[in-house]
């Protein structure tokens, strides 16, 4: 069926047509440059305050965490100065002493990892709506910028379609 198409002067499917290509080159750059100005700033930055709090919260856990075992040095260092008094008071003050280095130390474990946990989970929320929005905004920007191309208002099914389509293969590139 092609070849008879080809043959009586028709299109061809390996024919180049320049200005096809021009306009498909000048509506790619068109929505490059409007995603470049309007989208990838916000969601840059986004990010990039997203990191800083994260990097923010981990030097909090290392400085707690610091200070519990400097704490822990510091009641380490009393307890030998009180080994004169006698060896029972010592080795029930080391036993004090171990119980609650182990506690500050699992306690600053336990709150660092939350903190680097509740960042991680953060940052996936964050990156999950940054995608979401670029999303919506590219959906939004290839349907004007479409309907500008053709000349003509897309009907509500045709905008559908193409809002699917542009879903099917965005989710096709993420896999």
């Amino acid at each position: 069926m092609l070849d008879f198409i080809a043959a009586q002067g028709g299109i061809s499917l390996l024919e180049v047509n320049p200005g096809l290509a021009i306009w498909t080159t000048v509506v790619f750059l068109l929505i490059l440059f409007i995603l470049q100005k309007f989208a990838w700033k916000p969601i840059t930055s986004a990010l990039d305050e997203r990191a800083n709090k994260v990097h923010e919260d981990l030097d909090r856990a290392d400085r707690i965490r610091k200070d519990a075992e400097a704490k822990l040095e510091e009641y380490m260092e009393k307890l030998n100065g009180l080994k004169e008094e006698g060896q029972e008071i010592v080795a029930e003050a080391r036993k004090d002493a171990e119980g609650l280095r182990n506690e500050i130390l699992d306690s600053a474990r336990k709150e660092a990892e939350q903190i680097r946990e509740r960042s991680r989970k953060e940052i996936d929320l964050a990156m999950d709506a940054a995608l979401d929005q670029l999303h919506k905004e590219v959906t939004t920007l290839s349907v004007q910028i479409a309907s500008q191309v053709l000349g003509k208002a897309l009907s509500e099914k045709e905008h559908k379609d193409l809002i699917e389509q542009s879903v099917r293969s965005i989710r096709g590139l993420q896999n």
